[in-house]
């Protein structure tokens, strides 16, 4: 599960749970997904941009999540997340840890459980 709040104009804080708990960060001394710092851009070439920084900020490792209006899941349309991870080309070392983040493909939005 995918939980987005609110902190700022443009600042949200992000926590990732799998099965009720959060991922840890092996790269990060383990520490869990959750309140992961995240900032919502817009650039007039390359669109808008929701990045959630999976390691301090600065550090440039990063989920990027892209809004599907009209996703398609099992014959169906639904709104969605799809997912992309990025790296500072220089932290080769973190490819070992795609498998942590491994599996994440989108999210679907839950609307039972919105408030």
């Amino acid at each position: 599960m995918l939980t987005i709040t609110k902190v700022g104009t443009r600042r949200y804080l992000v926590s990732l749970t799998v099965n009720g708990s959060p991922v840890k960060r092996p790269w990060m001394d383990d520490e869990p997904t959750i309140d992961m710092p995240a900032e919502y851009t817009f650039d007039a070439l390359d669109g808008a941009d929701f990045v959630v920084n999976l390691w301090p900020p600065g550090r440039r490792f990063s989920l990027h999540l892209s809004y599907e209006p009209d996703f398609v899941l099992e014959s169906r349309r639904c709104e969605a997340l799809t997912v992309a991870v990025s790296r500072d080309e220089r932290l080769s070392f973190l490819d070992q840890y795609y498998d942590v983040l491994g599996g994440l493909d989108h999210f679907v939005r839950d609307a039972e459980n919105e408030e």
